[in-house]
């Protein structure tokens, strides 16, 4: 397994998240210590969307899915990973440098959660995290149609610079397509194909939530059947 997520650490996030501890009496007031007992909870006030977090329609599209209604399995399944890593900063991925990456993998197939490594996973938290490539609206385009039900970046977004029209996270939603921003670790993927999850907690009418994305590399585990 490898974990694709960065730890949230709340002294040093950019965006509001701010963590409370409390003693568990605070909550439930039947509570009885023992002695010297630590027994707390934690009162969290945050933005949805912080660390690796997931994006669905609802953030874009008012009809869209929320958390509590998008369909469950598109959450996990076979995943591909397409290599960017040698762009280099502040370039736009085509359409056709995409079906090259995916051409690289042995394609995208109906049902894949497609991870992209932009090869800026590492400079998360930086000012050089910002220069990351991005993708074309031709070449998201081209993603959405391809079949893929899912999509991972390790980077802040997809979108073009300077823009604030969120025309290649439209394309996406309107698929029906979830998005998964500043993932980690895809450097450490050293197969095209593998298994991947990404389950969000189910809540109404939210539209981003942090998540713990993990992957499952084929035969690498004797006690997984590898």
């Amino acid at each position: 397994m490898i974990d694709l997520t960065h730890v949230i650490d709340p002294e040093k996030v950019e965006r509001k998240f701010s963590i409370e501890t409390i003693g568990a009496e605070t909550v439930n007031r039947n509570v009885v210590r023992l002695e010297k007992q630590w027994y707390i909870m934690t009162n969290i006030a945050m933005v949805s969307h912080i660390g690796t977090h997931i994006e669905v329609p609802y953030h874009i599209l008012p009809d869209g899915h929320d958390l509590a209604s998008m369909p469950v399995d598109i959450f996990c399944g076979p995943a591909v990973l397409l290599d960017f890593s040698d762009i280099g900063r502040r370039i736009g991925i085509s359409r056709e440098r995409t079906i090259q990456a995916a051409k690289a993998c042995g394609g995208v197939r109906e049902g894949d959660i497609v991870f992209c490594n932009l090869g800026f996973g590492d400079f998360y938290g930086t000012k050089r995290y910002g220069e990351s490539p991005y993708f074309t609206e031709e070449a998201i385009t081209w993603l959405a149609e391809s079949g893929m039900k899912m999509m991972g970046v390790d980077a802040g977004g997809v979108e073009l610079p300077g823009s604030e029209q969120h025309v290649n996270h439209t394309t996406l939603f309107k698929h029906n397509i979830p998005l998964i921003e500043n993932v980690a670790n895809l450097g450490q993927i050293n197969v095209p194909r593998f298994t991947a999850s990404a389950f969000p907690y189910p809540i109404k009418g939210v539209e981003s939530f942090p998540v713990r994305v993990m992957a499952f590399i084929p035969g690498t585990d004797e006690r997984l059947g590898g």
